[in-house]
This record gives C-alpha cells, sequence and structure tokens, in this order.
C-alpha cells in the first residue's frame, strides 16, 4: 500500500488515500443497484419501442393526414394518405398546434401568456391545455419543433413509468416486479391512449405522487428537505400538466387510496402518524403554492368558458369491462382500405372506453389481493380501483353513481376517464403481487392461489369466446359490419388473453412442480422462477406493445405546406382573416351542431392555423368565451348551448368585419364576395376557386368603430389609430391623433387580465360588442399600452415563490444541522 509522510518529513508514515478504480465504482456505486439501472433500461426501451414507428412514419407525433383533410387549403394536389386514427383530431387541431405556439413564443423570448393568432385572442398559458410549464413541454423545448411534440410523449411514458416503480419499489417490491408495474401503468390502455391529449398530462404524475407521498410520510427527522421538494414538485408540475378536470378525478381517485390505507393500518396497527399526515398537507400545499400562478387566475378564465358547458361523456356500460383483458373486443378506430372509418363500435369514443391492462397484470393483482388483503396499502390500491370502477361504469340504466355525482354540480366531468387511476392501482397490485409470488412461490398457498385466479380469468375468457359471435353491427351511420366480420373482429381480439392464460397456467404449474423437488434444488429453481417470470414480463411489454402502438399516427411534417396555403400567407400576412363558407344553418328545430359551432371548410382549421402562423377569426378551444356565442350579433346562430367548442363565424358582411377587425375574407365560389368587399387575389384548390377579398377600413383599433360605420366617415373623424405595434405576444402599442376625446375600440377578447395605459396613466377598459373591449380616451392622448397580464398571475408568482422560498431555507436549514452534528465529537 501507498504511504505519505507528514509535513518535514517527521513521524510515521501515514496511508495514502485510495482512489477506486474502474472495479471499485463499480462495487460501489453500480453493483448495489444493478437490478435498478437494469429495470428503468428496460422501462426506457419499452417506451422506445412503443414510439418506434416514429423512426419510419416521421418524427411528428401527429395525425397530419387527419389534420389536412379538414381543409380545401390543405388538401394536395396528389392523393392524400389514408387516415389512420378517425378519431384522434384534437392531437393536430389542439395538442400539436399549441405545442407549436408556445415553442415559438419560448425560442423569440417570450413567455406563451397569450394567443394573439385564435380568435381575437385567448389566454394561452391560462387555457391549462397548452401546459408550456408542463415538465415534458420544458423538455421539449430544449429540442427542434419537428420533434419536439414526440419528446414530450416519451417523456409523459417515463414519468407515468417511473413513478409505478417507485411506488412498488418503496412498498417492498425488487426491481423485476417494479419493473412489471412500470410498464403496465404508462402502456396501460387509458394513460396510453390519452398520451397525444392535454388528458394525460396530470395523470402521468401519478405514480411520483403517491411515491413521495410515501416517502415523505416515512421521512425521519433530518431527512425530509428533498422529500417536501419532491412531494411539492409532483403536484406542481401535476397542476401544470394542464386539464382541469383531471384534477378532481385525480383527487377523488387518491384520497381513496390514501384514506382507505390510513384507516386499515389504524385498525392494524392501532396507530396513525398525524405528524406524518402534516407532512402530507404541507407538502401537498408548497406544491399548490408553486402552481397557482396558473390555477388562481386561471379559475375566472375556466367560469366563463364554454369549457363549463360541455356534455360529459357520461359512464360506460358494465359490458365494456371486457375491455380491461381484450384490446380491441369492441372494434378499433383504425381506418381500413373496406372501413374507412374504423370498425369501432362500443359505447363513447374509442379513448374513452380503453381500458386493457392486459391477463398477466390482472392475474398477478388477484392474487395479491387475496394473499395480502389485510396489507393496508392493498386496501387502499383496491378502494382506488373499486372506486374508480364504481363512477366509470354504469350500474344500471339509470347510472344511479354517476346521476348522484352530477347532483353534487360535476355533471360537466366526464367521470370515465379515471380510468387511468384504476389502471394504475391494478399496475401497482400486479407488481406487489408478482413480489410475493418470487418471495413465496414453494409454498402451496400461493400456488393455490396463483392457480384458482388464473381459473377465474379462464372462465371469463371463455365466457368472452361464447359471447363474442355478433350480429351485423352499425358503425355510426357509416356502414356496417356483416355478422362474419363482427365476429371474427372480436375473437381476434381473445387470441392474446387466450395465449397468456394459457401460458400463466403452465408457469404455475411449473411452480409446483418445483415446489415437489429435494430442497436442495430450492436455490436452483429460485433462480429459474425469477427467470421464468422475467419472460412473462417481457410477455406483458409485448402485449402492451402492440396492443397500442397502431393507434397513433406520425408524420414527417405536422403541418405540411400547400401551395394554396403559401398564397394565403403571403396575401394576408399577420392580418386578421375570415371566412365565409356553407354551414348547416340553425333552425328552431335544431338539434344537432350548427351555425358558429360548425366549419366551413374554407379557412385553416381553428388552432391548426398556429402551425402555419396564420391569424383566423376562429377558435377550437375549450377557453373560448360563452360570450363569444352569446354576443355575435347574427340571431341564430347558436341554438346548442353545449357540444364542441368550436366558434368559427360566417363573416358574410363588410359591418361583420369590421366589429371583429377581420382584415381579409376567404370566400369560396360559387359564393358571392359580401359588398363593400374588394377581392385581391384568387386561388385554385382542388377545382374550386378561393376569393381573398379585402375588407376596407377595418382594423383591430379604430375610432367609433361601430357594427355598419362607413369608410368615408372613419376617414373624416379627426382622432385617428396612427400606428399599431405587437412588441411581444401580450402587448399591443397604439400611437394616436387625439385632438378632442374620441371612443377606441379594441378587438381583442374581454378577458380579465388586461390593462391599458394612456400617456403612461392608467386607463379604464370596458366590454364592448361582440365580447371585445372599448375604451374613452382623453383628448391630447398620444401613446396607449395595452397589457396582458392578470393580477392574479402576480399574486400567484408571490405564492409560488414564498412557496420556493420556503422549500429552499428548510432545505438549507436541514442540511446546516446534519453537518452540524457531523462536526460534533462524541460525548
Amino acid at each position: 500500500m501507498k504511504t505519505e509522510r507528514s509535513v518535514g518529513g517527521t513521524g510515521p508514515p501515514r496511508p495514502a488515500p485510495n482512489r477506486p478504480g474502474l472495479a471499485g465504482w463499480w462495487s460501489l456505486f453500480i453493483a448495489p443497484h444493478v437490478g435498478d439501472i437494469a429495470g428503468l433500461i428496460f422501462v426506457l426501451v419499452t417506451a422506445l419501442a412503443y414510439l418506434s414507428p416514429a423512426l419510419k412514419d416521421g418524427l411528428s407525433f401527429a395525425p397530419a393526414e387527419l389534420g389536412r383533410q379538414l381543409s380545401i387549403l390543405t388538401v394536395p394536389n396528389h392523393p392524400l394518405p389514408q387516415i389512420h386514427n378517425v378519431v384522434n383530431g384534437d392531437i393536430i387541431t389542439q395538442g400539436v398546434a399549441w405545442n407549436t405556439l408556445d415553442w415559438n413564443l419560448v425560442h423569440h423570448g417570450q413567455f406563451p401568456l397569450w394567443n394573439a393568432q385564435s380568435g381575437n385572442g385567448l389566454p394561452q398559458f391560462l387555457n391549462f391545455e397548452s401546459a408550456p410549464l408542463a415538465l415534458p413541454t420544458l423538455i421539449g423545448y430544449l429540442f427542434p419543433l419537428r420533434v419536439s411534440y414526440l419528446i414530450t410523449i416519451l417523456v409523459k411514458l417515463l414519468i407515468a413509468g417511473t413513478g409505478a416503480y417507485v411506488v412498488v419499489r418503496l412498498l417492498g417490491g425488487r426491481a423485476l416486479p417494479s419493473t412489471l408495474a412500470g410498464i403496465t401503468a404508462m402502456l396501460s390502455g387509458p394513460f396510453a391512449g390519452w398520451l397525444g391529449w392535454s388528458i394525460s398530462g396530470p395523470l402521468a404524475w401519478t405514480g411520483w405522487i403517491v411515491a413521495a407521498a410515501i416517502l415523505l410520510y416515512r421521512a425521519p427527522p433530518g431527512h425530509r428537505g428533498w422529500r417536501y421538494v419532491l412531494l411539492a414538485a409532483s403536484s406542481a408540475f401535476c397542476i401544470f400538466g394542464g386539464f382541469p378536470e383531471d384534477y378532481l378525478l385525480m383527487a377523488g381517485a387518491l384520497s381513496l387510496l390514501f384514506v382507505a390505507t390510513g384507516i386499515t393500518f389504524k385498525f392494524v396497527h392501532h396507530e396513525v402518524d398525524w405528524r406524518g399526515v402534516g407532512r402530507l398537507a404541507l407538502g401537498a400545499g408548497a406544491g399548490l403554492a408553486i402552481a397557482s400562478p396558473l390555477w388562481l387566475p386561471g379559475i375566472a378564465i375556466l367560469r366563463n368558458s364554454v369549457r363549463n358547458t360541455e356534455l360529459p361523456g357520461g359512464g360506460i356500460p358494465l359490458h365494456s369491462l371486457s375491455l380491461l383483458i381484450a384490446q380491441g373486443y369492441d372494434g378499433l378506430p383504425i381506418a381500413t382500405a373496406q372501413f374507412p372509418h374504423g370498425t369501432y363500435f362500443g359505447a363513447l369514443d374509442y379513448f374513452e372506453t380503453a381500458a386493457y391492462v392486459g391477463v398477466i397484470a390482472l392475474v398477478l393483482a388477484g392474487t395479491c389481493v387475496v394473499l395480502a388483503w389485510r396489507r393496508p396499502v392493498v386496501i387502499g390500491l383496491v378502494a382506488c380501483v373499486l372506486g374508480s370502477a364504481l363512477v366509470t361504469y354504469d350500474l344500471g340504466s339509470h347510472a344511479p353513481v354517476q346521476h348522484l355525482i352530477a347532483d353534487l354540480g360535476l355533471g360537466t366531468v366526464a367521470l370515465q376517464r379515471v380510468l387511468t387511476e384504476l389502471c394504475f392501482a391494478v399496475a401497482i397490485l400486479a407488481g406487489l403481487g408478482l413480489e410475493l409470488v418470487l418471495r413465496h412461490w414453494h409454498e402451496s398457498k400461493v400456488q393455490r392461489t396463483l392457480l384458482a385466479v388464473i381459473a377465474i380469468l379462464a372462465v371469463i375468457i371463455g365466457v368472452l369466446w361464447l359471447h363474442s359471435s355478433l350480429p351485423s353491427v352499425p358503425l355510426d351511420g357509416l356502414g356496417k359490419l356483416t355478422s362474419a366480420q363482427a365476429t371474427a373482429l372480436r375473437r381476434r381480439s381473445l387470441y392474446w388473453p387466450t395465449f397468456e392464460i394459457v401460458l400463466l397456467a403452465g408457469v404455475a404449474l411449473t411452480l409446483v412442480l418445483f415446489a415437489h423437488q429435494p430442497r436442495r434444488a430450492r436455490q436452483r429453481n429460485d433462480y429459474r422462477v425469477r427467470s421464468i417470470f422475467g419472460g412473462v414480463m417481457g410477455l406483458q411489454a409485448i402485449f402492451l406493445i402492440i396492443a397500442g402502438v397502431g393507434i397513433n399516427s406520425y408524420a414527417h411534417s405536422a403541418f405540411p405546406r400547400t401551395q394554396a396555403v403559401t398564397d394565403i400567407q403571403h396575401t394576408v400576412g399577420t392580418q386578421l382573416f375570415g371566412t365565409d363558407g356553407p354551414t348547416v344553418p340553425c333552425t328552431s328545430h335544431s338539434t344537432q351542431l350548427c351555425g358558429l359551432r360548425t366549419w366551413n371548410g374554407v379557412g385553416i382549421y381553428p388552432e391548426m392555423n398556429l402551425g402555419y402562423g396564420l391569424t383566423e377569426l376562429a377558435t377550437h378551444d375549450p377557453i373560448t368565451p360563452r360570450a363569444y356565442f352569446s354576443d355575435f350579433p347574427v340571431p341564430n346562430t347558436d341554438r346548442n348551448a353545449t357540444g364542441l367548442n368550436l366558434f368559427a363565424p360566417n363573416i358574410n358582411s363588410v359591418g361583420l368585419a369590421r366589429l371583429y377587425g377581420v382584415k381579409y375574407v376567404l370566400v369560396q365560389s360559387p359564393a358571392p364576395v359580401p359588398s363593400g368587399m374588394r377581392v385581391v387575389r384568387s386561388i385554385s384548390v382542388g377545382g374550386a376557386t378561393i376569393n381573398i377579398a379585402k375588407v376596407p377600413n377595418s382594423h383591430r383599433f379604430s375610432f367609433n368603430g361601430a357594427l355598419g360605420s362607413t369608410t368615408s366617415s372613419a376617414n373624416q373623424r379627426p382622432d385617428r389609430v396612427l400606428t399599431a405595434h405587437h412588441p411581444n405576444d401580450a402587448q399591443y402599442v397604439l400611437k394616436l391623433r387625439t385632438p378632442r376625446p374620441g371612443r377606441l375600440a379594441i378587438r381583442i377578447t374581454d378577458v380579465p387580465g388586461w390593462h391599458a395605459t394612456a400617456n403612461g396613466h392608467p386607463l379604464a377598459l370596458r366590454r364592448g360588442a361582440g365580447d371585445l373591449m372599448r375604451t374613452l380616451v382623453p383628448q391630447g392622448t398620444t401613446m396607449i399600452v395595452l397589457t396582458y397580464r392578470p393580477t392574479l398571475l402576480t399574486v400567484g408568482e408571490v405564492f409560488a415563490l414564498i412557496s420556493l422560498g420556503t422549500l429552499l431555507f428548510y432545505g438549507l436549514f436541514e442540511l446546516s444541522r446534519r453537518s452540524t452534528a457531523i462536526r460534533m465529537p462524541p460525548a
């Protein structure tokens, strides 16, 4: 061993500090965690395999082929590829579009606070679903735009998978069971199905919230700071993930989990650590405070939006429980040459009913429940499963549970979306069940339980086979499946479950055979059992990948440009344009969507215009104010108060165009160009002609902007808007000439948060026609600055800073106490 001499060469030599070599680093840092490293790598590889079609079809996670067919302008000259998934349009019309706007604003040094390109402007950050501060979105900013959304999807998968993994590890599971839980949670039907939608943003954090709660509840003194941070960060990122309804669903499901676990713990162990419960409340409260810049000002926006009038999906018929086992038992929304609108014939929308977790997960979860039913956390997980199932599935024709919840004021919440929490609980139970089997496989009780659960699942699968024969099935009025086609479709969906149940039966019998071998073979059989169940986990991963990989769509470009789109861009630039085309008229007897809520196909489909950098008087956003519809000055254009959150008005007069500040109107021939407008360009698209008509004297800002004002009277006014500058996303700077007081029309959506100054002095804003704004401008005003900055946003930022500062202070205080304790000599 090397030695060092003391200073000056005197005194006995002392050993030189050893620097560990490669083998030392392996034994110190890697070898103790090799199982976890391998498990997490498997989770990552499984997620990458699930997204692997991107390597062939394109790195844009988007149904671009579906989006391109929503407008005559985006249809290419060559034949369009067949639509792949016929019902996931919101991914391209909302998710990818909002991500594109977020990415562009951030890369121009601006925070995505306001969306100036949809309608007369809408909140961007406060619409929740755009999620500019969600962790997957933040990571997506680091990558080029064309792969940014795909990265956010991958990060969502990894958050969900690693969260479930850590939960099982904290509950006593080893790497293999934890990995099974991780891949099951992240690729289960509900979560994987909603991946491209904002719904999955908060739900991805379920595992990490549970894991952080476990860690903080158990935390010994001196080791609580980082656990507070973990729970606060998980809670805050969950809220920043978007989709407000998720908060209610997650709160309900996790409350069942924690409360049932706590009550059982009280009865079993006769005590509950109320200080630990208090720590959980503090940690969750810190996360709520960090996210307050979103929800505090956002509540007012939600309250006045069409989101509050959307129709909920309602409960799912009880027979849809079969979808927990068999993916595609009620068909799939995947288009084929024979069925271009897909073969799905189940209740509600496919994404609302998809619930598969696979036979393997169900068998292991059932085994866990039978063997460990006295364990508090198992009781809590079962309560989460049962509670989620009760609010998801109808228990009869009158859906009593759903009606009760509606009576409590939650009638607009699509309760069936709690399926993701149900499948998360099943995944955790499956991981715990596998841990029990691996530890006690040689015990007859475990073998009998495993065989019994397999037998029950086998009977259920047998019943599904018996009921697989169907008569002809209509497909939402778009053709029908013959009896032979429907029956064949259902039977194909049962091939995997049948294969898995037979395989599991063979595994269970193998355990019985190993148990009867001599005791000296026990260690070797332990290794064999782990290897066998490693293969079972691999089979579960294969099933989950195959079940969901075909649901998603990919493209080389989310918003490919056509010559027509390029011509529109060159003509209208950044000016606001509207459309005038055929729509479904509203009558006194209208029961379907009509008028403002129907798309005429002439312009760019609302929100997709963000991908092309165009500003269009149309929105497809749940945050659209209800007043957009009630204040529209044309009568009988919105007979339906609920339904699709689409606002797409026909601008068929000069007066209507001026009211909203529309500079150009796209008119599809043979419809006449409205009187008073001048055609500046005509575009030939697919055998049709689109006339681009310019509206004279129509501006976003103007004095005396009354409906129907004429060009001559407006030009003769002494007060005028000389220039209107838009320096950033949430600000406008106007230079004026005001020799006398005047009424300024501001064609910006009237939502809380807009402020104005006239020559540096506060200026009151008032509500104007069309749910827009107006103000009275004092004489001599030369400059008006309009800024969108909700007061409650600033208050929320203060709360967030206080919360972050408190967490930092507590962490440093705890660290200093530990350092002091280490330096103090023993008494």
